[in-house]
């Protein structure tokens, strides 16, 4: 197994569509390329040109070769954990061309938990996986853990164990799921009694996973600094990993005719609730619905799509021009922080 990647910084590839680059160059000569030198064990073959065609797509990504599930090889390429590059990963992932018997692709790196009976070297140290043990606490919103990773050789090297604690993660979860159920990662020095060895984590994950709601829309109402009220409608879970693709935040906001609290009349809800139905039936599967407030005298929607995708992004914009009292904001926001008060 090859596994690569750099620093990210800024700038991006020359060419207008890098990702339709790659895989031409792919077509062309990278995937026998690839082929040869796997087969022969000769990383020295690729590592360069590899390096540089997935950098030109967007620097940052990071990207690996392991034996394949359904073919001789998987090629992988990551975002290593940047919900930023996410996106790119997977828009590199669905633009490639079917599997066959000797490659299959994919936008993240699968569980191997078949890694944690060796023994790495990493960053010019020795680490012996099997004595790994995880101490995992819910959170308080009980939808996920704090990870608290310990193996006898941790120094408190912060800089080089927190990359090699988030490794033994995604080998042990795979790279998404990491994302869904981790919300904070610890590398501990010193053990502690409740810990357990880390091939466990994924039972714990399972578990938990068990006991949550199905998905689906709940309401809460709380009250504004002000003293007004606030209602707020949303999607749970609220997990941007779920729908990797959709890193554009719009926010559509309505005014109405609203009583003395600055809530929605009865006829002003009919026809906010009118409105947002004609929203989600014209956005269809171009983007989604994930959150709806509702406070003096304005409801806002919060949207997500695809930034690359101009029809998503047009469909809400029509909406805002055709409603007299619609004004309309869109952020990049690949991570959904413009909502994370709401999860």
């Amino acid at each position: 197994m090859g596994i690569f990647s750099r620093r990210k910084s800024s700038g991006r590839g020359t060419g207008t569509d890098p990702i339709a680059e790659f895989w031409q160059w792919w077509a062309d000569e990278g995937e026998d390329l690839l082929t040869t030198a796997t087969r022969a064990g000769d990383f020295d073959a690729y590592v360069g040109v590899m390096t540089r065609r997935v950098q030109a797509i967007s620097r940052g990504l990071e990207w690996e070769t392991r034996t394949g599930t359904d073919a001789e090889h998987t090629l992988c390429v990551s975002s290593g954990g940047d919900a930023s590059l996410r996106p790119v990963a997977e828009r590199w992932y669905r633009a490639s061309p079917p599997s066959n018997r000797r490659w299959e692709f994919v936008p993240a790196r699968s569980a191997k938990p078949d890694m944690l009976d060796s023994t790495i070297t990493y960053r010019g140290r020795t680490f012996d996986l099997r004595r790994t043990r995880v101490h995992a606490a819910v959170t308080r919103a009980g939808d996920g853990f704090i990870v608290s990773v310990h193996n006898p050789a941790f120094t408190g090297q912060w800089d080089d164990e927190h990359g090699l604690c988030v490794l033994l993660l995604e080998w042990l979860l795979g790279e998404d799921d990491v994302q869904r159920w981790v919300r904070r990662v610890d590398c501990i020095v010193d053990d502690v009694l409740d810990s357990i060895p880390a091939v466990g984590l994924p039972t714990l994950v399972t578990d938990l996973a068990r006991t949550l709601p199905a998905p689906g829309w709940i309401t809460m109402q709380g009250t504004l600094g002000t003293g007004e009220p606030i209602l707020v409608r949303v999607l749970r879970p609220l997990r941007w990993i779920d729908h990797p693709r959709f890193d554009l935040h719009t926010a559509l906001r309505v005014r109405f005719d609203a009583d003395e609290q600055g809530l929605p009349r009865p006829e002003s809800l009919d026809r906010l609730d009118d409105f947002e139905n004609s929203l989600v039936r014209s956005v269809g599967i171009r983007g989604m619905l994930v959150a709806a407030e509702t406070s003096k005298g304005v409801r806002t929607f919060h949207f997500y799509s695809d930034s690359e995708d101009q029809n998503g992004r047009d469909v809400l914009d029509t909406a805002a021009r055709e409603h007299r009292s619609a004004a309309i904001r869109h952020a990049i926001d690949p991570g959904w922080k413009k909502v994370q008060d709401f999860a």
